[in-house]
């Protein structure tokens, strides 16, 4: 989606990506379509409209969030699964598009917030096979007890801890219930399973990279407060740590306008 492309990037302690004056509707009018294919895969959506004699948006309104937190928050994590895609442009990652296995649409989706990945070769796996994980928070709004930032380190640790090893499970899980779906893609399906095991047996299949990322996004208009609040950043035992900060300005009216526009594709 190159996505990155509409930021500025700053380093610190943290990266800061600050929307580019004159970007921000440029971005907004790639997510929609985006969004959308994460919540359900276009063969769902039209297969629910045609068999049901529904249309498209009686169909998402059902799917898609109504509540201005669980918006907020799917939005966050969503934009963050596209934005780690590209920033491993050049070493591709993949991974589960959870969203669409929310079991309510008004509840966040389980576990860790992004899980994406890459695997060299299946057949020989090696330590240079990489599992990324991202925690996502977000302040569109003004609250000054909330700290967005170290909310996203605190959970990103505890990713590290047991989350992520819980998330391969439920995600090793989901697909195996797809593959009961008449006309599963059963040997795509068979391959994301072989690779999801390959990072839960890796006491028999080999060391692997692990990245752990937190990502908080914050109102253009609390930007500077956000980032100069003091920070307790965690020791992962050696494994790469890295703090994000993303400003979009208006990110409530941002969030709140991909989702309006969703059913209009």
């Amino acid at each position: 989606m190159d996505l990155l492309k509409h930021f500025e990037q700053e380093e610190s302690v943290f990266f800061v990506l600050k929307l580019k004056d004159g970007e921000r509707d440029l971005l907004i009018g790639k997510l929609p379509a985006a969004y959308l294919t994460s919540y359900i895969h276009e063969q769902d959506l039209l297969a629910r409209i045609s068999l049901l004699g529904s249309t498209k948006q009686a169909e998402l309104a059902e799917i898609l969030p109504s509540e201005g937190n669980i918006k907020s928050g799917d939005f966050g994590e969503i934009l963050s699964y596209y934005i780690f895609k590209d920033r491993h442009k050049s070493y591709p990652v993949d991974g589960p598009q959870k969203w669409r296995w929310k079991q309510e649409k008004n509840v966040a989706a389980p576990y860790t917030d992004v899980i994406l990945y890459s695997i060299k070769n299946l057949k020989k796996p090696t330590k240079d096979d990489l599992l990324i994980s991202v925690e996502s928070k977000m302040k569109a709004v003004k609250n000054n007890s909330y700290h967005p930032i170290q909310n996203a380190v605190d959970g990103a640790e505890k990713d590290f801890v047991s989350r992520i090893a819980n998330s391969l499970n439920w995600i090793k899980k989901k697909y195996k219930d797809e593959l009961l779906k008449k006309d599963a893609p059963v040997e795509e399906l068979k391959k994301r399973i072989g690779e999801i095991e390959r990072f839960i047996k890796s006491e028999t299949t080999g060391e692997y990279t692990k990245q752990i990322n937190a990502i908080a996004y914050v109102d253009k208009t609390f930007l500077a407060d956000e980032t100069a609040k003091a920070l307790t950043v965690p020791s992962l035992n050696g494994t790469k740590f890295e703090i994000f900060v993303v400003s979009i300005d208006r990110l409530q009216e941002a969030y709140e306008k991909v989702f309006e526009e969703i059913p209009k594709l």
